[in-house]
C-alpha cells in the first residue's frame, strides 16, 4: 500500500511543466514499472513550442502489439531518423534562449545514445531535466501493478498531457516566449521549454504552478 497522498504516473517522454508541477508538490513520485503499454498517454510523445501551436514531436515505436507489451519491453523504431528531427525542432525552437547553451549538448548525447527501449530513454531525460532543477525530486518504481489507489491518492497514469493546461487563464503562471511576443503564453509545455527560457528560476516557476494546481 502506497502512503497516503501519493502521486502516482507513467514515465513520459519530455515531461510537461504539470508534470513537474505535481512531482514538486508530492515531493516523492511514483512511477508505474508495472504496466502495459496504453496509446494516447503522452509516454512516447511531447508539446514543445511552435509558433502558433503547440508541437507535437512523437516517437515512433516498433510494429507490433505494443498495446499488450509491459511499458518496460516497449521498443523505438529507428526506421525513419526520428531522432534527428526532433534534436533539429529542439535547436530551432529554442536555439536563441537564454540557457539552451547550457543543455543542449546533454540533450543531444541523450538522442544519440540510440536506446533501444522506450523507457529507458524516457528514464535518461527525466535524470538529465532533474540534475539542472533546484531541490530535492525523489522517485520510486511501483513493485507491482494496482488496479486502483485510494481516494486520497492522486492517479495520473493515464497521462500528463502537454500543450494545455489545467489551469484557468487567470491562475496560470506565466513567462515570455521566444518568437510569440505578440502572441500569447503556450501554457503546459514540455519542461525543455521552461529550463530554456527560465534556467535556474525553473524551479520558483514550478512552486508558483504547483501552488494553483492544489489551492
Amino acid at each position: 500500500m502506497m502512503e497516503m497522498n501519493s502521486c502516482v504516473v507513467g514515465l513520459q517522454y519530455l515531461p510537461s511543466v504539470e508534470y513537474f508541477a505535481h512531482w514538486l508538490h508530492h515531493r516523492t513520485l511514483i512511477l508505474e514499472k508495472h504496466e502495459h503499454y496504453q496509446k494516447r498517454t503522452w509516454r512516447n510523445k511531447t508539446a514543445i513550442l511552435g509558433p502558433q501551436d503547440a508541437l507535437i514531436l512523437s516517437i515512433p515505436l516498433q510494429k507490433g502489439k505494443n498495446q499488450d507489451l509491459p511499458i518496460s519491453d516497449v521498443k523505438i523504431s529507428y526506421d525513419e531518423p526520428w531522432s534527428r528531427v526532433h534534436m533539429h525542432s529542439i535547436q530551432t525552437t529554442y536555439g536563441k534562449t537564454a540557457f539552451f547553451n547550457e543543455i543542449e549538448s546533454d540533450i543531444e548525447g541523450i538522442f544519440k545514445n540510440n536506446h533501444q527501449f522506450l523507457w529507458d530513454l524516457n528514464m535518461q531525460f527525466i535524470e538529465l531535466f532533474i540534475s539542472f532543477l533546484l531541490g530535492e525530486w525523489n522517485m520510486v518504481l511501483t513493485q507491482f501493478y494496482e488496479v486502483s489507489f485510494p481516494a486520497s491518492d492522486i492517479d495520473l497514469r493515464k497521462g500528463v498531457p502537454a500543450g494545455l493546461s489545467s489551469l484557468s487563464i487567470e491562475s496560470l503562471p506565466v513567462y515570455e516566449q521566444v518568437h510569440r511576443f505578440s502572441n500569447s503564453h503556450l501554457p503546459n509545455l514540455s519542461i525543455l521549454d521552461a529550463l530554456c527560457h527560465l534556467g535556474p528560476g525553473t524551479f520558483d516557476y514550478l512552486k508558483r504552478y504547483a501552488h494553483e494546481l492544489y489551492k
